[in-house]
């Protein structure tokens, strides 16, 4: 009989302790800012992979290349660009926040603003859909274009994917060092937008372009600010981002953790206003918790 009390009490605590586990492990996933480890997975699986190779050096981008750019506008009024990373969710830099939500709306599936419809020798797409914003998250730390320039630009309703809009890919999980390992093994990136050009002020087909990666310290000289680890720096001689493509993506194939998928790993946040030299991006892996977060939180 007290061999069986001994073992009833036993067990007792040992289903206590996976209680408190269970709850550790879901607030360490749940709370913003909190480090949560966990194998690498895409935060979509349905998110875009790369359709051929991409023209590079500021040429137009292939029509069905680019599912997840998004057009943010403001009062009519295209601003920045961002990217659809989920059903309900477009990412973009926090400097192209709107000063409320009302009029700021997100176009997605648009390849050439300066058409109704859009055709190439690819072929055609559907017309693009433009969904109300009707909630912002800025990242509190936000302080001008300096650092935590991020935004989350939540839809009013979901959308239904398609060959011409499709999330781009968020690597999720992992720790602080395997993001940026992994950061590191990335020497070049592709940038998108419709930003101004070397003979327009805004590119009416998107437009894209290789950029190199460079070590922080190339931006540290260039700007005189300092980077961290919640930055990236990349540039080309004769590609550059400029007003307009403001949050708009740097991507990069990651085969090793995401085979031919797209994957996300900045959004354009400052560079030099004369466009030319390099860039300043806002790296993304550090801020994949306080995306879950916000996504998990307001679906």
């Amino acid at each position: 009989m007290h061999s069986s009390v001994q073992a009833s009490q036993l067990k007792l605590m040992i289903m206590k302790d996976a209680a408190v586990l269970f709850v550790c492990l879901a607030l360490a996933i749940l709370r913003p800012g909190v480090e949560a480890v966990s194998p690498p997975y895409l935060l979509d699986p349905q998110c875009a992979k790369e359709v051929h190779v991409q023209v590079v050096n500021g040429q137009d981008a292939s029509i069905l290349n680019n599912p997840w750019m998004a057009q943010i506008i403001e009062g009519g009024s295209f601003i920045c660009g961002g990217s659809l990373i989920s059903p309900r969710y477009v990412l973009t830099a926090a400097h192209c926040r709107g000063k409320t939500n009302q009029g700021l709306k997100v176009r997605l599936g648009d390849y050439n603003i300066g058409t109704q419809f859009d055709c190439t020798n690819e072929g055609c797409i559907p017309r693009p859909k433009d969904y109300a914003v009707d909630r912002t998250f800025v990242h509190r730390s936000f302080v001008e274009y300096h650092n935590y320039d991020l935004a989350l630009l939540r839809l009013n309703t979901a959308v239904p994917y398609g060959v011409h809009i499709r999330p781009v890919c968020l690597l999720m999980g992992g720790n602080s060092n395997w993001r940026w390992n992994l950061l590191q093994t990335i020497p070049s990136f592709n940038v998108t937008g419709w930003g101004r050009t070397a003979t327009t002020k805004v590119s009416f087909p998107l437009q894209q372009a290789e950029l190199q990666h460079y070590d922080n310290s190339h931006c540290i000289r260039s700007f005189g600010r300092q980077l961290d680890h919640t930055h990236i720096c990349a540039g080309q001689p004769y590609s550059f981002t400029c007003n307009g493509d403001s949050g708009g993506p740097l991507t990069a194939k990651a085969p090793a953790v995401a085979g031919n998928h797209i994957v996300l790993f900045g959004l354009v946040s400052y560079g030099f206003n004369q466009c030319n030299g390099p860039s300043v991006f806002t790296n993304v892996l550090p801020y994949t918790n306080w995306i879950l977060w916000h996504i998990n939180r307001y679906p």
